[in-house]
């Protein structure tokens, strides 16, 4: 089971952006502080741009490639993620241009006999 004490959000700036990438796992990123031009290219390739700011909450699909260009002042985005599938990468930022895939994420249903 997670559970975050104290988190700690990692800083970027214009000089030091969240690059297009993308991750086998859903992530959820907090903002909390700055403001950013956020955007992602959906599963069906569809790119969408928005801003994020102070507050804000974004969940991210798995498979979603996604990034953001911070304001001048940057932002503050402490991101976690979801539930890491059995076959997944480790956490951390992958490209569609060099793994030539697109993750999917399947519920596997196993009978139980836990309430009878």
């Amino acid at each position: 089971m997670p559970l975050y004490k104290q988190p700690k959000a990692f800083h970027f700036t214009p000089e030091n952006p969240v690059e297009k990438h993308f991750h086998d796992h859903d992530e959820t990123w907090i903002i909390t502080s700055g403001k950013a031009r956020a955007y992602m290219i959906d599963r069906d390739g569809k790119h969408a741009e928005f801003t994020i700011e102070a507050g804000d909450i974004w969940m991210v699909e798995a498979g979603v490639e996604h990034g953001c260009d911070p304001e001048e002042s940057g932002i503050d985005i402490f991101p976690f993620p979801g539930t890491i599938p059995v076959g997944s990468h480790d956490p951390g930022h992958y490209y569609m241009e060099k793994e030539q895939y697109l993750p999917t994420l399947v519920v596997k249903k196993s009978p139980l006999d836990r309430y009878k």
